[in-house]
């Protein structure tokens, strides 16, 4: 150790032999008095020994010169050292291309789009006039998919039995009118079988037709309770069953 380091105060004390904290604003006034009271080697030894900047013993290296240990960096010659690199360090890899799954899940979602705006067109066609009595619609796996969300949707959306419910697709541009209809009927079939519907009454408008009037006459008689001859219905019919 240094002459100069021996000298500086190695804790700092009220001049009364008390020690003092070392933290706050009498602490770095007091350092600040040792700072300027001290000269340019002695005030190396202070910082070194209040902010611990002590060299590093982990950084190899040759100098040109010899250094003693004890000299600050501020003073010391400086020394070419290489880089070290870390033991089994992997490369980075590389980031990846994802571009052509994009392309492929947007011309995906796309085809779903126009096959589904087709089926929403043969529904629409299906169903432009309610159903009868005893109906039988063929439709193809699309359009039956199409349909039977609309009939989920329109039958959760509130109580068939008090009057006409009906639930839409703006992207679609269609709206499915249901209504409770005694001894109606209508059979649905497809690639997969038939299926059977009992009890409701079935009618496919444009969303917009569908959103601000109300289905056709026929369908708006048997929401209030009333068939179309006059007579009134049982509006509460048996619930869908497959086939």
């Amino acid at each position: 150790m240094s002459d100069s380091a021996r000298k500086a105060p190695s804790a700092p004390g009220d001049g009364a032999g008390r020690p003092v904290s070392r933290r706050g604003r009498a602490s770095l006034l007091r350092l600040a008095c040792w700072f300027e009271g001290a000269d340019a080697e002695t005030a190396h030894d202070i910082y070194t020994a209040a902010f611990a900047t002590y060299r590093a013993r982990h950084l190899g290296g040759q100098a040109a010169a010899p250094v003693a240990p004890a000299t600050s960096w501020w003073n010391a010659p400086l020394a070419d050292t290489a880089a070290a690199k870390l033991a089994g360090a992997s490369p980075v890899a590389p980031v990846h291309d994802h571009s052509e799954q994009r392309a492929r899940l947007r011309d995906e979602a796309e085809s779903s789009a126009h096959w589904r705006r087709s089926a929403a067109r043969e529904v629409r066609r299906l169903l432009a006039d309610p159903t009868g009595d005893d109906s039988r619609l063929h439709l193809t796996p699309p359009a039956l998919g199409v349909l039977m969300d609309l009939l989920t949707a329109a039958l959760g959306s509130g109580d068939s039995a008090r009057g006409a419910v009906s639930a839409g697709d703006l992207e679609l541009d269609i709206r499915l009118h249901v209504t409770r209809v005694a001894g109606a009927s209508i059979v649905l079939r497809g690639a997969g079988g038939d299926l059977s519907i009992d009890g409701l009454r079935l009618q496919a408008t444009s969303y917009p037709a569908g959103d601000s009037t109300e289905p056709s006459d026929e369908v708006g008689a048997l929401a209030s309770g009333e068939s179309v001859s006059g007579q009134p219905v049982d509006l509460l019919a048996d619930p869908v069953r497959p086939a």
